[in-house]
């Protein structure tokens, strides 16, 4: 902020860049160093007429004359998220075409916002994340199950807040659910070059199907005594199947080993409206229920306010038995 009051002093002041570079060279100042505060005056004169890109390429220059420079570094964040504010309302177009499956249409959007801040690390890697992905598919197929796991993991891809193993587990599960697809493998295949150690981290053996797995591994997890593993795997297999019954029983056992009750009760009790025959769920329950000082809490009564009668008096409600 203090270089910018000094930049703001002399270009108010009426002091070219070129007399103020001419007086510390006059003062002994080297070339290099002379050509920095050059630099400076440029991105500061960008700054303020709004010019955000120039005003970072200028401290850009500064930055590959001498990287020790913390006002430039400081000063490229700040004219970012000027930028970034001003490009919000793009990037929501963008995620929303992504969310849409639309993917030819959000590579240009992405396309167009990379031209406007080209020096923005983050817009060249979306693009070309979702160019690999267009080349597959411009758009997401149908509206069915499958093809909306599929859209999901495109949108944890091609995203800042990257999901990179709910994306590749989105991908194989859609590929799994629709083998004769071959666009859910190539996705997969994407994923697996791009980021191979998400396969060499993978445990899941070739013949089990990927929500089984992590149903499996989340019980192994419980019965080792490892229960915030085991929420986080059954979470996982619940993003992919949020009604899977089987899994939401699991992770009720899980949060009752770590003494969370009233998560442990939501997950049986959601299991239990999708497998109402299940006895063992609802024997769960009621011995959660059971538990010193955790019993259901009771609906509170409604307070019933005493009425006036147009005469101004109050009249008291009948009791309950005496109503008909």
């Amino acid at each position: 902020m203090k270089t910018i009051l000094m930049f703001s002093t002399l270009f108010l002041a009426g002091i070219s860049p070129d007399a103020c570079a001419q007086k510390e060279a006059e003062s002994g100042q080297t070339p290099e160093n002379a050509r920095i505060t050059q630099a400076y005056d440029k991105a500061f004169e960008s700054y303020v007429r709004g010019d955000y890109q120039s005003a970072i390429d200028q401290w850009n220059r500064i930055l590959r004359l001498d990287p020790g420079q913390v006002t430039a570094k400081n000063m490229i964040l700040e004219a970012r998220q000027k930028l970034a504010g001003s490009g919000s309302g793009q990037k929501g177009k963008f995620y929303a075409l992504v969310a849409q499956g639309k993917y030819r249409e959000a590579l240009l959007k992405i396309e167009e916002m990379t031209a406007l801040d080209p020096s923005n690390p983050v817009l060249p890697v979306l693009a070309a994340r979702l160019k690999k992905v267009s080349g597959i598919m411009e758009r997401r197929a149908a509206n069915s199950k499958p093809w909306n796991l599929a859209s999901q993991g495109v949108y944890h891809y091609a995203n800042e807040e990257e999901n990179l193993p709910f994306a590749y587990d989105a991908f194989r599960y859609a590929a799994e659910l629709k083998p004769d697809e071959p666009r859910f493998g190539k996705l997969v295949a994407i994923l697996e070059e791009e980021f191979p150690q998400l396969k060499l981290n993978d445990t899941k053996p070739p013949q089990v199907g990927i929500l089984d797995h992590k149903k499996d591994l989340g019980l192994q997890y419980i019965y080792d005594s490892k229960f915030y593993m085991a929420v986080k795997e059954l979470e996982s297999a619940l993003k992919l199947e949020p009604e899977d019954p089987v899994a939401l029983k699991r992770l009720g056992s899980a949060f009752l080993r770590l003494k969370d009750y009233p998560k442990a009760r939501a997950a049986w009790e959601k299991a239990a409206t999708l497998t109402p025959e299940d006895e063992q769920l609802q024997g769960y329950i009621q011995a959660l229920n059971n538990l010193p000082g955790f019993a259901a809490a009771p609906k509170k009564a409604k307070k019933i306010r005493a009425k006036k009668t147009r005469t101004g008096k109050k009249r008291t409600p009948a009791p309950a038995s005496a109503k008909n």
